[in-house]
């Protein structure tokens, strides 16, 4: 008695496919939520002359074949600031000269008070301008965000 299994190379490729779309849907949606925390990140930071504003990016890097092993490498999305800009207002001061500080020690993070700018900025505002705003950006939209992947990979 024997058995005979058509398809099987079909099947099998069949599965390469869902996996490969589903990587490529999930992956959409991780760079669709990195761009909702920078637009949040943006939001929320504290504004001076607008320099913090338009050094917070996303970078999609992280893709390829690892030069030494060949093989294919993670994928990674980050948004950070940028801390090279430059600071126009200021000659030779680039945004990483105070990011940091503003992030970590500005309200409602910190003990240091909001300029005259963010607290204009503040008004009517659904979120909070200040310190600790790439985290907060983070926490407001995470659980979306997982959500939304989720959703993708599933579909």
């Amino acid at each position: 008695m024997g058995v005979v299994v058509t398809g099987a190379i079909e099947a099998e490729q069949m599965l390469l496919n869902v996996d490969s779309n589903a990587k490529r849907r999930a992956l959409a949606a991780v760079i669709a939520g990195a761009k909702e925390i920078q637009e949040m990140a943006i939001r929320m930071a504290p504004i001076d002359h607008g320099n913090l504003e338009e050094a917070i990016k996303v970078d999609e890097g992280g893709s390829g074949r690892d030069a030494e092993t060949g093989r294919f490498k993670r994928k990674e999305v980050t948004v950070y600031v940028d801390s090279s800009m430059p600071v126009p207002e200021r000659p030779g001061k680039t945004v990483g000269d105070y990011a940091y500080e503003i992030h970590e020690h500005l309200e409602p993070k910190g003990p240091w008070q909001l300029g005259e700018r963010s607290r204009e900025k503040q008004e009517g505002r659904d979120v909070i301008v200040g310190g600790g705003y790439l985290e907060r950006a983070l926490d407001a939209l995470k659980d979306k965000i997982i959500n939304e992947v989720a959703a993708a990979m599933r579909d």
